[in-house]
């Protein structure tokens, strides 16, 4: 019965109902606080107790509001009513139930003021909303990073493709006003083989040796005329300098894997190369 609540409360998931029952007293010495109380408790996600409790608070309103309108009208009085009455009376009331429409609901009781923590959801969930755009942000920054250094490395792709072409690439990203850079095509960096410096050879891997050691030769004439241009820097001669030294070095392993195979089958080696590398001219 309404009459006999004491308190109604909920926090987080959980939902308490205290009810007083005369029947059930207490006569512990050791029992504090008042005696004859019921706790009913039901558990529940946040929203749905949060709706319980509001639903019940209403309907223990609703009984109030009737109780006072119902002591205006004045009738017959039996002996039961006059009874309960007096009993009332005699109890001094412990608790008295507040409702208050704003966000953060009230309740008074007699072992003090219990707040709602209906106003914890909002909280919880600007702090996940926070973390949420904490973490959003972090996520967003790195793929940024991730982004620039993409778009770095196709830089270096498109100057690279420019320098043997003498074009630059419409792949080159370009920022809003910004002009794209002015590349000098590299002297040499393309050639023609002729069919006719290609021996004709009954061996097909003697034959197979031999174009590698002709298309090898183009590659250290082309490695030479690039670290023999012009006006560049320390760091970019020094560089091809080393390119040019490699590519003298792989063609003498070539003819050297040529004279070896000529040996073999029978036959006398051949000087083919007159290169020498930088440094021991």
């Amino acid at each position: 019965q309404w009459k006999q609540l004491e308190n109604l409360y909920f926090r987080e998931k959980k939902f308490a109902v205290e009810v007083h029952d005369p029947r059930r007293i207490s006569v512990s010495r050791r029992t504090f606080g008042q005696s004859g109380l019921v706790v009913q408790t039901w558990y529940a996600n946040t929203s749905l107790i949060k709706s319980i409790w509001v639903m019940a608070i209403s309907q223990h309103q609703f009984y109030l509001d009737r109780k006072q309108s119902k002591a205006k009208i004045p009738s017959a009085r039996s002996l039961d009513d006059i009874a309960m009455d007096l009993t009332e009376m005699g109890t001094p009331k412990v608790s008295k139930l507040v409702t208050l429409e704003a966000k953060n609901q009230l309740i008074m009781a007699s072992n003090g003021s219990l707040i709602s923590s209906g106003s914890q959801d909002s909280e919880v969930s600007d702090e996940q909303k926070k973390e949420k755009i904490m973490e959003l942000k972090k996520k967003e920054k790195l793929l940024q990073e991730k982004l620039l250094q993409k778009v770095e490395e196709l830089k270096k792709i498109c100057l690279r493709e420019a320098e043997l072409t003498g074009k630059m690439p419409k792949e080159y990203p370009l920022g809003a006003g910004e002009e794209p850079p002015q590349v000098r095509r590299r002297v040499g960096t393309t050639f023609k083989l002729d069919d006719n410096l290609l021996p004709s050879e009954e061996d097909p891997a003697l034959q197979d040796l031999e174009s590698n050691f002709v298309i090898q030769q183009k590659l250290v004439e082309a490695a030479k005329k690039l670290a023999s241009e012009p006006d560049l820097c320390k760091n970019v001669k020094k560089k091809r300098k080393q390119e040019y030294a490699d590519a003298i070095k792989k063609l003498q392993e070539i003819e050297n894997s040529i004279n070896e195979y000529r040996i073999k089958c029978g036959k006398k080696p051949t000087q083919k190369s007159t290169l020498t590398l930088p440094g021991k001219q």
